[in-house]
C-alpha cells in the first residue's frame, strides 16, 4: 500500500519543512510515501481510499486510527490518499467525494502544522500496528 499526502500549498522550509521531512522519512520504513503539493486540490484519480480531515467531521483514537490504516494494508488497498486544506478550505465537491472524513479537532489548525499532525498520527499508527513502544 502506497500513502499519498495531498497538502494544499506548498510546504514553507524551515522548521514544519523540517518536520514534514523527518515524519515522511519514519512513514517511509513501513511503506512507499508520496507528498502531493497543489495550490488547488482535487480528488486523485488513482485507486484507493481517499480520506479528507475537516474538523465538522467524528474523531477517533490512534488506536482506532491505527485499525482504520491496519484494514487497508490487510484488505491490500493499493492508494490510501489522506487530503489537508488550506487557509481557504477546500474546492467545492472535494469533501463529497471522499470515502471517509476525520477530525483531528473541533478547533482550526494553522494548515502547516496539521501536515505534521497528520503525518505524526500515521507514523504512530505504524508503531501501534508493529507493536512498537513508540505509542505509549
Amino acid at each position: 500500500m502506497r500513502i499519498a499526502f495531498c497538502f494544499s500549498g506548498k510546504t514553507f522550509k524551515g522548521p514544519i519543512f523540517d518536520l514534514v521531512k523527518e515524519y515522511k522519512d519514519r512513514v517511509s520504513r513501513y511503506t512507499p510515501v508520496e507528498l502531493i503539493e497543489a495550490k488547488t486540490l482535487k480528488l486523485q484519480s488513482r485507486p484507493g481510499f481517499h480520506i479528507i480531515l475537516t474538523p465538522d467531521a467524528k474523531s477517533m483514537t490512534s488506536e482506532a486510527f491505527a485499525s482504520l490504516i491496519g484494514d487497508h494494508l490487510l484488505r491490500g488497498t493499493k492508494n490510501l490518499f489522506f487530503y489537508t486544506g488550506g487557509p481557504a478550505g477546500y474546492e467545492p465537491g472535494l469533501i463529497d467525494a471522499a470515502n471517509l472524513k476525520i477530525s483531528f479537532s473541533t478547533m482550526t489548525f494553522n494548515h502547516q502544522l496539521i501536515r505534521i499532525m497528520l503525518l505524526e498520527q500515521v507514523y504512530r499508527a505504524f508503531t501501534i500496528i508493529h507493536g512498537e513502544p513508540y505509542h505509549k
